[in-house]
């Protein structure tokens, strides 16, 4: 009746999870003296561009008809990761109606989108700011002299995301898909006329010692008075609660103008240095002081560490020989498209450190803050990179991407995690990249660059292998010990590899093959003291519209909805440092009584030893990881010893599938209307045991403050591998929400979620 996988029973992805927390950072307490607003709610959309250039920008538009949503949002969550290829490429426009407290009068009032995808033209009260054609970085816009006191205020935006070749990345029929919208989050902010400008601020490390570190600080401090400032900035850093010092610097600044401080320097003893392994985070807070007032601030977690690429011994990390060892990493979800919220950005940070990585690439292009802040905390290193995929347009493309790096640099370069600046993803021009190093060294001259080149050869020839601080290798991995012999001067990094094709719901053999691509390049690699590390393509299947894998990348360790497959377990088996070991696939075989059987199992253990139905077998692997086993129903159980620890994993037999288990990988969620869960579908046979069957339809349903969230607006999912993915997604309303699941000859199955208002 059900058609059984060759595949792994699947265990629920929390579990993954539940050794790893991030503190909360309570902005409200960090931030005591400028004002920050949530510009999210009750805006309006309307797709499509019927509406008009001129008169949708305009403040008697009837617009009574139109969508009532929240940002962020993406016009395309619903159009892709489906069977129907292509997705909606063309116009969006949003408005928002909106007053401002007369409590405010007086401030300097700038908005700001996260990041809009793209060509944002906007419209604030008539007036026209943009085009804005950079697509993953801030837009900030100071409103105050445009601004209605008393009166209703109007921002119009039309958006589009249709191809151009001088908009990044430019290339047509991407690997990656260009969702639309105003797709992460916007702000209202208000600060004093003397203010802080966040994008200048800028904190270095000039010397890391744990005896003895140093701290320098940049900010800028605008006067938009009519006359000259008097201010003070005060600095004080902070472990946790404790104050460890506090300097500052007067300043004054002339009317009209922003002036740079350069001189705010303090010296600490004893610090502990960050590092994957202890991502120790301090806080560093400014007070802005007028008149000794304060009247504005700015915070960051900020990091100790140092680090530097050799062209001969690869990576170094607060002076010591380091592996970057990870898997490049994209933003998007099924149903969401990369209007993704921060829950998710930071589960994502998670599951990187559960494989035992220690290093992401954002790829390929600037990502939410939200997933770097997680990265700082957890302890993964990053390279960060601008949006780009092999074209190189012309002049306006460079200037975008040039514009692009500036912006991102600017909002990221406080983070500790982030190691590189990346230029490129495998296209190469010489002209670009003069003007984007000098940008990068300009805002920046602490990290290193690099671009990530998949044809040596035509980068050697145009001189471009020798233009970045670092030379990213795509692929190609067997010219790498030729190349270094050659040019042993360069520093090098693995920026792509392996980029397996494997289905969550695949052939096993397939799945198999997959992993050892994966085996047979970091074996490779390993053996190359040059290279800084390796970066595994990918870490999660995502939508693309590239013919040759369309609808779904599926290179990723875990797929879409972020369950593992067997590459996870492998590269958990390889970097973990606690014992592990995981029987891959399963053990239900009706009607193969006898049959032998290959029988993986990942581990890292000194030792193993396998039982069938209690039994030790005595036997010797066939193949490295494999073993051949012959069929009996029941359970096979490995027990492997590291050290002397001891560490477990069985698979049992299934029955026939009998009911439907639903569990949702958390209890509580947020009702912003935006926080978003995923809840997991497990068909269980009558003793509780996971049924690995493939294509069992599920259809879900809830009641309560919530709604469901599937591929194309679906409300049912597909099993694969006895499991079935869906998204919950909050309201505005708190209590309870009930969720169920049901199948065909099934028994029902739900689970229950609490919305909250004040969420932890």
């Amino acid at each position: 009746m059900y058609k059984f996988s060759s595949t792994i029973s699947l265990i629920c992805i929390v579990l993954q999870f539940t050794t790893i927390s991030l503190k909360a950072i309570d902005q409200t307490q960090v931030y005591r003296y400028r004002t920050i607003l949530d510009f999210n709610q009750d805006w309006l959309f309307e797709l499509d561009d019927w509406v008009g250039l001129n008169n949708a920008s305009q403040l008697d538009w009837n617009d009574k008809n139109w969508q009532k949503i929240r940002l962020p949002h993406s016009w395309n969550a619903d159009d892709t990761f489906d069977a129907v290829r292509g997705y909606y490429r063309g116009f969006g426009w949003y408005r928002k109606h909106f007053c401002i407290a007369e409590t405010l009068k007086g401030k300097t009032i700038y908005l700001r989108f996260g990041a809009i995808y793209t060509h944002a033209e906007i419209y604030i009260n008539g007036i026209y700011y943009g085009p804005f054609d950079t697509g993953y970085t801030p837009i900030e816009i100071d409103i105050t002299k445009i601004l209605k006191w008393g009166e209703e205020n109007l921002i119009a935006i039309r958006v589009n995301n249709i191809h151009h070749d001088e908009i990044p990345p430019g290339r047509w029929r991407m690997d990656y898909n260009c969702y639309g919208g105003i797709y992460r989050e916007v702000e209202l902010i208000a600060v004093s006329p003397v203010h802080l400008l966040e994008n200048s601020f800028f904190v270095t490390t000039p010397t890391v010692n744990p005896k003895l570190s140093e701290l320098a600080v940049y900010i800028n401090i605008k006067n938009s008075l009519a006359q000259t400032a008097l201010a003070k900035v005060n600095c004080q850093l902070f472990e946790e609660e404790k104050l460890l010092a506090e300097f500052s610097q007067n300043i004054r600044v002339p009317a009209g103008l922003s002036l740079e401080i350069k001189d705010l320097t303090a010296k600490l003893k004893n610090v502990r240095l960050w590092s994957p392994d202890n991502p120790q985070l301090y806080t560093l807070h400014l007070t802005l002081y007028l008149d000794e007032k304060p009247v504005d601030d700015l915070w960051a977690q900020i990091g100790f560490r140092s680090f530097y690429f050799d062209s001969r011994k690869g990576f170094f990390l607060n002076g010591e020989p380091f592996k970057l060892r990870g898997l490049n990493r994209h933003q998007c979800y099924p149903g969401l498209a990369n209007a993704v919220p921060v829950r998710l950005q930071i589960e994502d940070a998670k599951i990187l450190k559960a494989l035992g990585a220690n290093f992401v690439r954002c790829s390929h292009y600037p990502q939410h803050p939200a997933f770097l802040t997680a990265c700082d905390q957890l302890g993964l290193l990053v390279y960060e990179e601008i949006a780009s995929w092999q074209h190189i347009g012309g002049d306006t493309f460079m200037q975008n991407m040039d514009q692009m790096l500036a912006a991102m640099i600017r909002r990221d370069r406080n983070h500790p995690s982030i190691i590189l600046w990346g230029l490129m993803n495998e296209g190469r021009s010489v002209k670009m990249f003069e003007q984007l190093q000098e940008t990068a060294k300009r805002l920046d001259s602490t990290r290193p660059t690099c671009y990530a080149e998949n044809h040596l050869d035509v980068a050697v020839q145009l001189g471009t292998a020798f233009m970045p601080d670092v030379l990213g290798l795509n692929y190609e991995i067997d010219t790498y010990n030729a190349f270094h012999q050659e040019f042993p001067h360069l520093k090098l990094l693995n920026s792509e590899c392996s980029n397996p094709d494997i289905a969550i719901f695949g052939d096993f053999e397939k799945e198999i093959q997959g992993v050892m691509k994966i085996k047979n390049d970091l074996d490779l690699m390993e053996k190359m003291p040059y290279l800084g590390g390796v970066c595994i393509w990918s870490m999660h299947d995502y939508g693309s519209e590239y013919k040759p894998v369309w609808p779904i990348q599926k290179s990723g360790a875990v797929d879409i909805y972020r369950r593992y497959k067997e590459a996870a377990y492998y590269l958990q088996s390889r970097w973990r440092e606690e014992p592990f070991v995981h029987i891959a696939g399963h053990w239900t075989w009706p009607g193969d009584e006898g049959k032998l059987k290959d029988v993986y199992i990942w581990h890292n253990c000194d030792k193993i030893s396998l039982y069938l139905n209690g039994t030790e077998l005595n036997i010797q692997p066939i193949k490295e990881f494999c073993w051949q086993i012959p069929y009996q129903p029941g359970e096979i159980k490995v027990i492997g010893k590291k050290g002397n620890s001891l560490v477990t994993h069985h698979v049992i037999t299934a029955g026939e599938p009998e009911k439907i288990e639903l569990i949702s990988r958390e209890n509580e969620i947020k009702s912003d209307g935006f926080d978003t869960i995923p809840i997991e579908a497990r068909i269980l046979d009558k003793n509780n045991v996971l049924v690995p069957a493939n294509g069992i339809k599920v259809d879900f349903a809830i009641s309560g403050p919530g709604k469901l969230i599937g591929i194309g607006g679906a409300k049912f999912a597909l099993t694969a591998k006895g499991n079935a993915m869906i998204l919950v997604q909050s309201t505005y309303e708190g209590g309870p929400l009930s969720i169920t699941v049901s199948g065909e000859g099934l028994i029902s199955g739900n689970c229950q979620i609490i919305s909250k208002d004040k969420f932890r």
